[in-house]
């Protein structure tokens, strides 16, 4: 059993990943010992100038200066890399170990003393440590054990005897000591490993998008990121699938989710080199191509890419088609930065899908005039009437325990004069880069805080922040400012963010939000789940809400690991002490699977679409019966 112990080890020895893994733990171990043996052999050759003379100390002290010196040298230089291999370790190993044995060995045969043939046990056990290797170590320790015979067999038999015994008992506590030592290690190594392996392994299901199997949001911008800060060229692509939502709607989640799964199956297939090819939602896609390719070749290859993914598709024996189109930007040629190239390689995809339909666009010098749209959205949030044409709209959330509606979400909208109703994401996203998104807030908080103080004192206000909104304390103290006097408890109010508007300075949103809540409003976690996903937020951000993603909710119909997670979360913000928002849902067989789950708060068409100010006061004054009045109230804002 012990020897089948040390091959176990030896096995474990030969695996290359082990065996970089024993040169990691094992270089700190022997590098420690060196500078202590280098100082030792330094005292011990002036001792030899001290006790010897003539021939004796020539070779006495040359002998322990060298030992001195290729300590030291070893120490800084052989084993001095940020890599060193087993093989060079090892090696150092046993020259420290000869070093150490020729000095004991050579003064013995100059000034022979009984009481010192112990030396060379003692060495034997501290080769057991510096060996490193199996083969190593039993080399040293019996060369030295056998030195020791050789020097006692001089002796009388009484002696010759005892240091025989000592031998032997230093060669079994040797051996044990290489045994012990080397399985502590090894357990160490294979804990690490086996840690590194999880990781890996939990960095790619973090990377990987669920449904498809393809490198996820996270992943694909985190490779653009490294290109960006790297300075190398390359290619962006966003792909937007053409009439996916109709088949959606018409057939179901499962087959839009196997649609999903054959389109980037045929992608995949196409196996172009150098290209990367992702998911970052919905029926979007990205992909990533050499920057060595020209215009022209990006157009072909975006054009191709198109026709194979509208090619028609088998689903369940139904025969469905989908179109794409897609939108191409060039580091650095075209932006300067992942959000820049993004930008552009969005507005060229906006464009393909609202005029050229079908088709690659590169975005170049020409579509700068073709933001004329984006550059009104700006000139109008500077020049308009904002405080007439900004309003908000109301969607419910729903407590199916308590049967009625709880609060409502105010929703931004803006019909312009001149733009007529400007999409919401368009018009945010405008203010945003303009900076005119604090002055889009104030007014829409404002209309918002005029509105709850006509609702009943149980109905909360949820309202959204932008990531600029919290990067400005003093502007956040100025909504305050308003709540109080207002008179509005402000239990009532709750501030929505996302992960995305705090991941950037997440100390300072921290703070910000703290002092939120420290004035008795409530935070909300919007979209978790959603892509950057982390659960260090819930642990990190004062939160007294999380909303769990649309995305979750929609495939809980037919997809076990979305119920798990929906319930596991529910499970947790429940242990957490927080309130729990599900998002997106729409349909009755979708709340009947969610009702065993006893969730908190339902917030989605099935319960009342985004309505105006006058139907959300109807609603809440009347909550006699809820389910029946916000479904008349959904189909009348239909």
């Amino acid at each position: 059993m012990f020897f089948s112990r040390l091959l176990d080890i030896h096995r474990k020895f030969v695996d290359p990943v082990r065996q970089h893994a024993m040169a990691k733990a094992y270089t700190p171990i022997i590098r420690s010992i060196l500078i202590p043996g280098c100082a030792y052999y330094a005292f011990i050759t002036y001792r030899h100038f001290q006790d010897d003379s003539g021939m004796i100390l020539a070779m006495l002290a040359t002998i322990s200066t060298l030992t001195s010196l290729s300590y030291y040298f070893v120490r800084q230089h052989v084993l001095a890399g940020p890599e060193v291999s087993l093989k060079r370790l090892e090696l150092s190993g046993l020259l420290v170990n000869l070093l150490m044995y020729l000095n004991v060995l050579s003064y013995l045969l100059v000034h022979f003393e009984q009481t010192k043939i112990i030396y060379f046990a003692l060495m034997a056990v501290i080769f057991s440590t510096t060996g490193i290797t199996l083969r190593v170590t039993l080399f040293s320790v019996l060369l030295s054990l056998v030195t020791l015979y050789l020097f006692a067999s001089r002796l009388p038999g009484e002696l010759f005897t005892q240091y025989v015994s000592i031998g032997i008992a230093t060669a079994f506590a040797s051996i044990s000591m290489t045994t012990l030592l080397r399985q502590a290690i090894l357990r160490q190594i294979d804990a690490r490993l086996l840690a590194d392996e999880l990781a890996t392994k939990s960095r790619h299901l973090a990377d990987t998008d669920m449904l498809t199997g393809v490198p996820n949001r996270r992943a694909m911008f985190d490779k653009i990121d490294y290109l960006v800060q790297q300075r190398r060229p390359f290619w962006m692509g966003i792909i937007d699938l053409d009439g996916f939502k109709g088949i959606n709607d018409v057939y179901g989640h499962i087959v839009g989710d196997r649609l999903l799964r054959a389109v980037v199956e045929r992608a995949k297939a196409m196996d172009v080199e150098g290209v990367t090819f992702g998911r970052i939602g919905g029926d979007e896609f990205i992909a990533i191509l050499p920057g060595s390719m020209n215009e022209d070749e990006v157009r072909q290859m975006g054009d191709r890419s198109i026709e194979t993914m509208s090619a028609p598709y088998l689903i369940d024996s139904l025969d469905l088609t989908v179109g794409a189109s897609a939108g191409f930007a060039h580091f650095p040629s075209m932006g300067s930065s992942s959000a820049q190239l993004y930008e552009k390689a969005d507005f060229a995809l906006y464009k393909a899908k609202s005029q050229f339909r079908g088709q690659c666009i590169v975005f170049d010098t020409a579509e700068d005039q073709e933001m004329k749209q984006a550059i009104a959205i700006e000139r109008e949030l500077r020049e308009s009437n904002l405080e007439n044409e900004l309003y908000l709209l109301f969607q419910p959330q729903y407590s199916p325990c308590m049967k009625r509606v709880v609060g409502f979400e105010a929703l931004a909208r803006w019909q312009n004069a001149n733009l007529g109703l400007v999409r919401p994401d368009h018009f945010i996203r405008a203010a945003e880069r303009a900076g005119h998104i604090r002055k889009v807030t104030d007014i829409l908080f404002t209309k918002g805080l005029a509105e709850i103080s006509n609702w009943p004192e149980d109905v909360s206000l949820s309202f959204n922040l932008s990531g600029q909104d919290i990067s400005n304390q003093a502007f956040i103290m100025s909504l305050l400012g308003k709540i109080m006097a207002s008179g509005i408890s402000p239990s009532r109010l709750e501030f929505e963010i996302t992960e995305t508007a705090v991941m950037s300075d997440l100390e300072e949103s921290k703070a910000v939000l703290e002092s939120l809540r420290a004035s008795g409003c409530k935070i909300a976690l919007d979209d978790f789940g959603s892509g950057y996903s982390s659960f260090e937020y819930l642990d990190e951000l004062p939160l007294d809400k999380v909303k769990v993603d649309r995305s979750f909710v929609r495939k809980v119909a037919h997809s076990e690991t979305s119920r798990e997670i929906v319930a596991g979360l529910i499970g947790l913000c429940r242990k957490l002490d927080l309130r729990c928002v599900l998002e997106g849902v729409e349909t009755e067989s979708e709340m009947a699977i969610l009702t065993p789950m006893e969730p908190d708060l339902i917030q989605g068409y099935l319960f009342g679409k985004p309505m105006p100010a006058d139907e959300a006061r109807k609603l809440v004054l009347d909550q006699e019966d809820i389910p029946i009045k916000v479904r008349a109230a959904t189909r009348h804002s239909a």
